[in-house]
């Protein structure tokens, strides 16, 4: 099971809404998505530990990486030793850098610098969206999962080990004069696909990357103003027409303007064009089975 915790979802200037970040958990792996100021706080609130594995930075706008220094200082005091991984724009190393010579840290850990992230089961693949300054969306998609129908062959008095491991390897296996096709023996499972977008307008790159999501993060500063796409963001509406042409599970709107004081103009807006849209506030978990 996956878990996706929404730490800050707001943007811009601080707010009730928080800002942007989200840490996905499966198998006590994380990835945080954007860290914006306060996040370390948020997690340390929501009683988890901040030594996530992967941090993934869509772009170098203030509200979606100020808090990253800050909180990778904090692992190097409680003793993180692990490597950590981290993806962003090219932009991403050098500031990092500069700020821990400005405050006199050195990383009493390695920091490994990626455009793309490949997990056991999983990978994480940047795709660039549409703001206004270089800003990438991330896909995180889980591999297809092949179980081997083990009580189907038994019925069929078959018992030979061999077998099974053959057959779930996709082999085609010759057994007691018959002919055993690994399609009729296999239970494929898709893995699940969740799609953030960061800060954009509605794009046919986002539409594109977020075809068959199970799960659609999607920039909704404003429930239908014409200035969003000028500063490079999307409407509740923009959101909802994303997620029904790219045939997405669920709707997640995120970056809420700190104009509003509730999300219901925005969750109002939405689901005129989408059905299974949702907003969540700060420390929400969303659990993805």
């Amino acid at each position: 099971m996956r878990k996706l915790i929404f730490l800050g979802v707001g943007g811009g200037a601080p707010s009730r809404w928080g800002l942007p970040g989200i840490l996905l958990i499966k198998d006590g792996f994380s990835v945080l998505f954007d860290c914006g100021e306060g996040t370390q706080l948020k997690i340390l609130e929501k009683g988890l530990g901040i030594n996530v594995d992967v941090v993934a930075i869509t772009h170098m706008h203030g509200d979606h990486v100020l808090g990253l220094p800050g909180m990778i200082q904090t692992m190097g005091l409680l003793g993180r030793q692990k490597e950590l991984t981290i993806l962003g724009p090219k932009e991403l190393k050098d500031f990092l850098e500069e700020s821990f010579s400005r405050t006199k840290f050195e990383p009493n850990f390695p920091i490994k610098f990626v455009d793309s992230y490949e997990g056991p089961d999983f990978r994480i693949v940047p795709f660039e969206t549409c703001h206004t300054v270089e800003s990438r969306g991330y896909v995180y998609e889980e591999r297809e999962r092949r179980n081997l129908d083990v009580e189907k062959l038994r019925a069929e008095g078959i018992r030979d080990y061999r077998v099974f491991r053959a057959l779930k390897e996709g082999k085609t296996v010759q057994y007691g004069g018959r002919t055993l096709i690994p399609e009729d023996y296999l239970i494929i499972t898709k893995g699940k696909k969740i799609v953030y977008t960061g800060d954009t307008r509605p794009c046919n790159n986002v539409i594109e990357a977020s075809k068959n999501a199970d799960v659609l993060i999607h920039d909704s500063t404003f429930d239908n103003n014409e200035e969003a796409h000028l500063y490079g963001h999307s409407n509740a509406s923009d959101a909802a027409e994303v997620a029904s042409k790219a045939g997405v599970g669920t709707l997640v709107l995120f970056h809420y303007s700190a104009r509003y004081m509730t999300a219901e103009p925005l969750l109002d807006e939405a689901l005129k064009r989408f059905p299974r849209a949702v907003t969540v506030e700060p420390l929400d978990t969303v659990f993805i089975r």
